[in-house]
């Protein structure tokens, strides 16, 4: 492994800074107190990304912890503590990155080091206006006995889930299975996620599903067309040994931060490993890139796939692939051949759609051959979160899959991932009726219920101005941890149980399973997600919903997935902030899929048929033209094209808590990024407040003016939580085809806001 010439302690010092000052006291109140010797201690993970850094948790009586010796330097960073209620006593709780956790050694992102800030507390300030009560916790269940008209009512868990159960069955009755429709956010972790899909596939029946982002399909298909499963491939240790990481469509630096970190830290000398960056904003990890050595290619949007096979002909060209392992594990060479051939591959072509000046794509093809075998290749929602989705991640898993960048130390081909993984074992989906898309069927007027579950459907699923009316007026069921602007037309709110509150699952991207238990008491009588669900299923007459522990949730899991089948409770209860990595089989985790240690174990190098790699795939680019897709659409009334990024401070943790200052405080608006000249020709100044309209809404931002987007493209970030500033809100209802996902690239016009509504 690396020497890294900086410790990764000392970075992330740096980055986030010291803990509280005598002239910066704790806003919340006297919690400087370090847990005492008798703190009773639990291990836990972060709650929010995909990386999964490891914590523990220490909690003690309030007045009974230790204070801290300024003349030792003692101090406690006010975002890792807060004061709670155990068992209904006051404690203190103070969550700390674990330094034995194999991923983040010690380290933490601005997320994991702000949930102290979000544990609940019934004793702190009130976070929002009375006014609005959009952002605090759900304490009790709600329902509306007279329909939309009437008002919301406190009602206790008996009459709310019998109020749920009738009303579902009679629909069912009256309209069929398919009335009952789900959006469910899988980042809840794996026992919510495995009750309300048990509910709705295997007893309801229902095919009217969504996920928080994605509608249907499989968001990996591009991936598992070639290695027959789009499963997450690598290992955390992979960013200490690669030569060279590539990321396309991916910000690691705002959504994987101790992954990038610990991977720059290692690499910030000469002669050390590159990044090239692939993306259509200069955003803070391209500029570090191209400060370290490496490159920054700022593509066209939705010219991905065009990319990938331009650098795919001229390595094949140069002869710099992997003959060996392409002989070996892969089947369908002279089909890239043919598709790679056609004039729209060349580099000079590819140059021209992507925007990429030739002498950057010739470097890249450089330091992919010189690399070859050693490199990263990871990619993500900025590629899959368009039309052409399907294409673009097809592009570079073939491209990677002919450098030998799968199963080895330090080089994969893979997802990057998002948010924690809570579907790797969930129940067979039923067969999709006619107009599988939600949206169809909410048009239709098929769709009579809908139920919210852990996802906001007015801010997660796009183009709200049409469909949230329609949403609205179905019997609208909302499940989650705060109050939102669903309230206005949901009939039933159940309060659930979030992280610390409850025992649970969570799997990082590099397949860590980890148990986060619960240490502080809920809100009110907020239960658990998988207790709601299994209480509704229960209600309305269904069986196999009888769980009274989180243990007989995770030994029904199991045995959905032979990779998980042999993990029981009690090691994960051993295995602390490590966990035990999946697949495990014959009482060993396999460290990389696609790897020799993976063929010895599984008997094939990928799960297909034949265990080769199929790179047939690529005749899908083959034709490619970006005006098929989004490009299409732009026309005179909407002449830019809208993409969308992700903010590090804002990124799954904000989306619900904007009121914590480490997130607030950095970014308190939306902004657009312009290029000069599509600013100069609408009037606008850095710092305007500007309107941006597409066909299906409009939103506000505040202008950036910078050549940090080509010139034709606007750069906005995702999701952002202020009324009226949401980049979901221009978006447009098409699905990629294949992988299912939202399509988040929009054709737009942008004015100058002279006055603000």
């Amino acid at each position: 492994m690396k020497k890294p010439p900086l410790n990764r302690r000392a970075l992330l010092t740096m980055l986030v800074g010291a803990g509280p000052t005598e002239n910066n006291p704790d806003p919340r109140g006297d919690v400087s107190e370090l847990p005492p010797s008798n703190a009773e201690v639990f291990t836990t993970t972060c709650q929010y990304c995909k990386v999964q850094c490891g914590y523990k948790v220490y909690v003690w009586e309030r007045g009974t912890g230790r204070r801290p010796d300024p003349a030792l330097g003692e101090t406690i960073n006010p975002t890792f503590v807060a004061p709670a209620y155990r068992n209904g006593k006051p404690v203190y709780v103070a969550s700390i990155p674990d330094s034995e956790c194999i991923i983040n050694e010690g380290n933490y992102s601005v997320r994991g080091g702000s949930m102290g800030l979000d544990i609940y507390s019934p004793e702190r300030p009130v976070r929002f206006p009375a006014k609005s009560l959009v952002g605090d916790r759900l304490t009790t269940p709600l329902i509306r006995r007279g329909g939309k008209k009437s008002a919301l009512e406190p009602v206790d868990w008996d009459t709310a889930i019998a109020f749920v159960a009738a009303t579902l069955l009679k629909l069912k009755k009256q309209h069929g299975p398919d009335s009952l429709a789900l959006v469910a956010g899988d980042w809840l972790y794996t026992f919510p996620t495995y009750a309300i899909l048990k509910l709705w596939f295997s007893a309801i029946g229902s095919t009217s599903f969504a996920g928080n982002g994605y509608f249907y399909d499989n968001e990996s298909a591009g991936i598992a067309e070639i290695f027959g499963e789009g499963t997450r491939s690598f290992t955390v240790q992979d960013f200490d040994e690669t030569d060279l990481l590539v990321t396309a469509g991916t910000n690691l630096e705002a959504t994987g931060s101790v992954w990038y970190y610990r991977f720059l830290a290692n690499n910030m000398g000469p002669g050390t490993a590159k990044h090239i960056v692939i993306d259509p904003h200069r955003n803070y990890m391209a500029q570090l890139a191209e400060l370290h050595g490496g490159l920054f290619l700022q593509i066209r949007p939705g010219t991905d796939a065009i990319l990938a096979g331009a650098l795919i002909r001229r390595l094949l060209d140069l002869d710099q692939y992997d003959h060996t392992f392409v002989a070996k594990y892969t089947t369908g060479l002279n089909e890239v051949r043919a598709a790679v051939i056609r004039p729209r591959f060349t580099i000079e072509n590819a140059s021209r759609e992507t925007g990429i000046p030739e002498e950057k794509i010739q470097r890249a093809v450089a330091l992919l051959a010189k690399h070859r075998g050693k490199t990263m290749i990871l990619f993500e929602k900025g590629i899959m979160h368009q039309l052409a989705g399907y294409s673009h991640m097809i592009g570079y898993t073939v491209l990677g899959t002919i450098l030998g960048n799968v199963g080895r130390p330090g080089a994969t081909t893979s997802r990057a991932g998002g948010h924690p993984r809570g579907s790797f074992a969930v129940p067979n989906q039923p067969p999709p009726g006619k107009g599988k898309n939600l949206y169809e069927r909410l048009k239709a007027g098929t769709v009579k219920a809908l139920w919210a579950f852990g996802s906001n459907v007015f801010r997660q699923l796009p183009d709200p101005t049409h469909y949230a009316p329609l949403i609205g007026n179905t019997f609208f069921i909302v499940q989650d941890r705060i109050h939102t602007e669903m309230d206005a037309t949901a009939d039933v709110i159940f309060p659930a149980a979030s992280w610390g509150e409850t025992a649970g699952i969570l799997a990082s991207e590099d397949r860590r399973i980890r148990i986060t238990h619960g240490f502080v008491d809920p809100p009110g009588i907020a239960r658990p997600d998988w207790w709601i669900a299994g209480q509704v299923a229960q209600k309305m007459g269904y069986a196999g919903f009888q769980w009274l522990s989180a243990k007989q949730i995770w030994d029904e899991v199991r045995m959905l997935n032979p990779d998980i089948r042999d993990i029981k409770w009690e090691m994960l209860e051993t295995s602390g902030t490590n966990g035990v990595q999946y697949p495990y089989l014959n009482g060993k985790s396999i460290e990389r899929l696609y790897s020799d240690q993976y063929e010895a174990v599984i008997g094939k190098r990928f799960p297909t048929n034949d265990g080769k790699a199929h790179l047939g795939a690529i005749s899908n680019i083959a034709e490619f033209a970006t005006l098929q897709y989004e490009w299409g659409d732009v026309n005179h009334a909407h002449p830019l094209m809208a993409f969308d990024f992700r903010l590090n401070e804002l990124w799954n943790s904000g989306y619900s808590y904007w009121d914590n200052p480490s997130a607030s405080n950095r970014t308190q608006d939306a902004f657009a990024v312009l290029h000069p000249e599509d600013a100069q020709a609408r009037g606008i100044a850095n710092g305007d407040w500007v309107k941006i309209w597409s066909v299906y809404g409009e939103m506000l931002a505040i202008a950036e003016v910078s050549r940090d987007v080509l010139k034709g493209s606007v750069a906005i970030p995702a999701m952002f939580p202020k009324a009226g500033q949401a980049s979901g809100n221009i978006c447009s209802p098409k699905m990629a085809n294949h992988l299912g996902d939202v399509d988040t690239m929009v054709a737009v016009q942008v004015s100058k806001q002279e006055k603000l509504p």
